[in-house]
């Protein structure tokens, strides 16, 4: 049934077949024949052991003689293993004189040369062998580096050795020469840390010489074992600082994306290191190195150091590591400066210096007179009276040191140069290059700390800062820094000076505008920070046009942010309405008050005009889609009661402006806190006939409708008439 050509097909496909069946047989006898003659070889191998006199223990005869002892064994040769080659652990006689203090002794000094990856130079093989190859060489490599951190874990003091096989798979090539993976290196070293994060103690270690000294059993132990751990803790460190250096040196060649891997690993743990043990030893060299990656080019390193640098500031409570860590970075932009990152400045933010007085020096000096004054008096008293004060102060002292509590007048002196330190950073760059892009956080830095700048510098300043925003082309956010830095210095300790401030409004006024609810809806902050310095500290500084003219301005920007940035605007109008009664003309909607016309583009907010005008915005948030923000409009144009219609509920009308910006926060694309879903519900339909106004008007309106339809009747009567026709032509009648 079938053609000729398909036939002759099938019959060559059976022949190809039969031809492969048979040669896989004469495979077979060909592997069986082999095997025969590896099984014979290595009988004829056993037979050609050889016999060796080994030494046995020596025993003591009753006599006080002692006999030596021998025995034969049998030697087997050991073949030589290739390096691609697995090696298998060989079975030892118990006659052999071979000690293990450790059950896992095997897993810890296992040499990797049994390499799950296969050999490629001598087959080729798929990916998905090369992929199941490697991941079995991992998941023995993790078990590996479990045994091994559990017997550190379980007794550092016995298993100090452990370290040398942690260190042995971070390195590109084991003992055998072969490649560590990328992963296992990787592992080793966070497993690393964590151990050393758990077993270094909270204090600093003291090398000591035991040769030298003559000591207990119990301590003798105790500084032998923290010595060894001083020394793996050093070496741990190098390894870190040579996977940093691929990084870290410039001009060396290309870098690989593997040593950037690496060295993003070695940065972290030591970030981890420095947070766990600020003042452990070589620690202080850690955060040395970090200071300096912390200028490297690649942003993950960067902001990686940057974050535990802000950590170490917030918790240091001895500010030893604070002040150190300043001082290195006042070095690396001394030496840096024209190509140093934001980063190295941005971290100084965190630090704790709202409540240093860098005036001390002069109350110092004061100080320094009523204590000689009162040293003139002791000199008066008697011996016996001087004895028990100086008794008395020993003893606050001994309390003092029993508490654990630091000096205060210590922990002033430090704080105060970490002040000054931070400043003299500040004013290298406003100085020596004010154009760097590293302005926004000297200025962010400034505007944080302005309310602790001595005040021979406050002059000076602000007329560095006024140049800087005239004469150099500011991008929005580096001039709203600097107006805030300008307003907190006047609001504070400076408002001693002489200084009008009304270029400093115009150029606040001009860039309030600039936010919206886009992409720097979160510079909003730092609007409303300098509100709080224009509009309530300093608004008794402030004219009536200028002061309504920043709340019809902020009421317009309200118009153009998201529902939590609203609600901080309008939380500021409203602590303004509460603070003074000027602000009530602006609820009027007759605006033949004030003279002339609101000039809303005018820069000027002194002569904008703004009593001409009426806070019509609110009408629009009233029926906004956030229900907050609707009962704050209607809270603000009901005159902000205190009760009754138009009050606001406790837990909503307590709340400033930044907490209104933090608990309404939207960025998460949902509603914080969740709003209900309002219920469905119908419209309402009135019943009951239209009633109209002049009675003429309805009979008119039916007599022209009659005479309408009877016209329409007349043209089209005939049979194919529909109602929907008849209709049709009686509406284009009318």
């Amino acid at each position: 049934m079938l053609d000729g050509d398909d036939l002759e097909y099938l019959h060559e496909k059976g022949l190809n077949k039969q031809r492969k069946r048979k040669n896989a047989d004469v495979e077979e006898e060909k592997q069986s024949v082999g095997l025969e003659k590896a099984y014979t070889s290595n009988a004829v191998e056993e037979n050609d052991k050889k016999k060796v006199k080994i030494n046995l223990l020596p025993i003591k005869s009753r006599d006080g003689h002692i006999i030596t002892r021998s025995a034969e064994v049998d030697y087997i040769p050991k073949p030589k293993v290739k390096r691609s080659e697995e090696a298998e652990p060989e079975e030892v006689d118990g006659d052999e004189n071979i000690e293990y203090e450790d059950s896992d002794d095997d897993v810890v000094n296992e040499i990797c040369e049994g390499s799950a990856l296969p050999e490629l130079k001598k087959k080729l093989i798929s990916t998905t062998d090369l992929l199941i190859a490697r991941q079995q060489e991992i998941e023995r490599q993790k078990y590996r580096i479990g045994i091994i951190c559990s017997g550190l874990l379980e007794k550092p003091e016995d298993k100090m050795r452990n370290f040398n096989a942690l260190f042995e798979l971070m390195e590109e090539t084991n003992a055998a020469d072969a490649p560590n993976l990328l992963t296992v290196r990787r592992l080793a070293i966070v497993s690393t840390t964590e151990i050393f994060k758990d077993i270094l103690p909270e204090y600093r270690v003291g090398q000591v010489d035991t040769k030298m000294q003559t000591l207990r059993k119990a301590t003798l132990e105790r500084v032998t074992y923290e010595n060894a751990l001083l020394q793996q803790f050093k070496k741990f460190l190098q390894k870190l600082e040579k996977l940093t250096g691929a990084v870290n040196k410039r001009g060396q060649g290309r870098v690989t994306a593997q040593s950037v891997k690496m060295a993003e690993v070695a940065v972290q743990s030591m970030c981890d290191i420095l947070v766990a043990h600020p003042y452990f030893n070589y620690v202080q060299n850690v955060a040395q190195l970090l200071v300096y990656m912390l200028n490297c080019r690649y942003q993950n390193i960067r902001e990686e150091i940057n974050k535990c640098f802000r950590t170490v500031f917030a918790n240091d409570k001895k500010l030893d590591m604070t002040l150190y860590i300043v001082r290195r970075i006042n070095h690396l932009i001394k030496t840096k400066l024209p190509n140093v990152h934001v980063e190295c400045l941005s971290c100084l933010l965190s630090l704790k210096i709202k409540n240093v007085n860098l005036d001390a020096e002069k109350e110092n000096e004061l100080k320094q007179k009523k204590l000689e004054a009162h040293r003139q008096r002791l000199m008066s008293l008697s011996k016996k009276e001087r004895k028990r004060r100086k008794k008395l102060t020993e003893v606050n002292k001994e309390l003092d040191e029993t508490r654990a509590e630091e000096n205060k007048q210590t922990k002033l002196y430090k704080l105060t140069e970490v002040t000054k330190m931070v400043f003299t950073i500040y004013f290298r760059v406003l100085k020596n290059d004010p154009t760097s892009k590293v302005l926004s956080a000297i200025l962010e830095g400034l505007a944080e700390f302005a309310h602790v700048i001595n005040m021979d510098f406050f002059s000076d300043l602000i007329e560095v800062l006024n140049r800087i925003l005239e004469e150099m082309d500011l991008g929005y956010r580096e001039q709203l820094h600097c107006i805030k830095t300008i307003f907190v210095i006047l609001s504070g300790q400076g408002e001693v000076l002489n200084i009008d401030p009304i270029r400093f409004y115009q150029h606040f006024y001009r860039n309030m505008l600039t936010v919206n609810a886009g992409k720097n809806h979160d510079d909003f902050r730092i609007i409303l920070g300098t509100l709080d310095e224009v509009l309530v500290k300093r608004r008794r500084n402030m004219s009536q046009q200028r002061l309504m003219a920043f709340i019809k301005r902020l009421l317009t920007l309200s118009m153009h942010l998201l529902h939590h940035g609203t609600l901080a605007t309008l939380g500021t109008i409203k602590t303004t309405f509460q603070l003074t009664s000027i602000l009530d003309i602006l609820l009027d909607t007759d605006t033949s008050v004030g003279s002339g016309n609101y000039d809303p583009e005018l820069e000027d907010p002194e002569y904008c005009n703004a009593a001409s005008t009426a806070l019509y915005e609110l009408t629009l948030l009233s029926r906004h889609y956030h229900p907050t923000v609707r009962k704050m409009a209607m809270h603000i144009a009901s005159g902000v009661p205190a009760s009754g219609e138009g009050a606001l509920p406790p837990e909503i009308g307590k709340l400033t402006s930044h907490e209104l910006y933090d608990q309404f926060d939207s960025t998460q694309m949902v509603f914080n806190p969740i709003i209900p879903v309002p219920k469905q519900a119908e419209p309402k339909i009135k019943k009951g006939r239209h009633q109209y106004i002049n009675s003429d008007f309805e009979p008119l309106c039916k007599t022209v409708l009659r005479a309408k339809e009877s016209s329409v009747k007349a043209t089209t009567k005939h049979k194919n008439c529909t109602k929907f026709d008849f209709y049709k032509a009686l509406v284009n009648k009318c």
